[in-house]
């Protein structure tokens, strides 16, 4: 079996990266992501990037460089995240699909919400692909 590619991005904007609050499917609900999604056949995972976050978020943005790993997901998917920013003039991001809050966290703040299972090693590696400290242990477990 080919394994597919989700996109997740690592928004960042003023040193904060944007987390979702999944609201569906009910297993994944009130769990925290990095927004993204599937990659389609013949499309690149940089396109799949700003696609997913024009329809999640309906912001106009551009990816950045890849972050090294990737995590698996339910059989075939994978996830690789991207470095993302806004384009100048998008408009903020909103919740339209599959999400009902978005947060932007500093470095302080990333184990604040409870993040899916699949995404807190590609979390981690985010924060260390950027050179960021995190102040908490994993999932506020830490001093704060």
């Amino acid at each position: 079996m080919t394994e597919r590619i989700v996109v997740g991005a690592a928004l960042l904007d003023g040193g904060c990266l944007l987390a979702a609050r999944r609201s569906a499917p009910a297993e994944l609900a009130g769990r925290w992501e990095l927004p993204g999604g599937k990659v389609e056949p013949g499309e690149t995972p940089e396109a799949a990037l700003v696609r997913e976050l024009r329809e999640e978020l309906g912001v106009a943005a551009e990816a950045g460089g890849r972050v090294p790993g990737q995590w698996p997901l339910r059989a075939p998917f994978v996830l690789q995240v991207w470095t993302a920013r806004l384009r100048p003039g998008s408009a903020a991001p909103a919740p339209l699909e599959d999400h009902d809050e978005l947060r932007w966290l500093t470095p302080g703040q990333i184990w604040d919400v409870p993040w899916l299972d699949q995404d807190v090693p590609a979390v981690e590696r985010v924060l260390a692909h950027l050179g960021l400290e995190a102040g908490t242990g994993r999932n506020g477990t830490g001093p704060g």
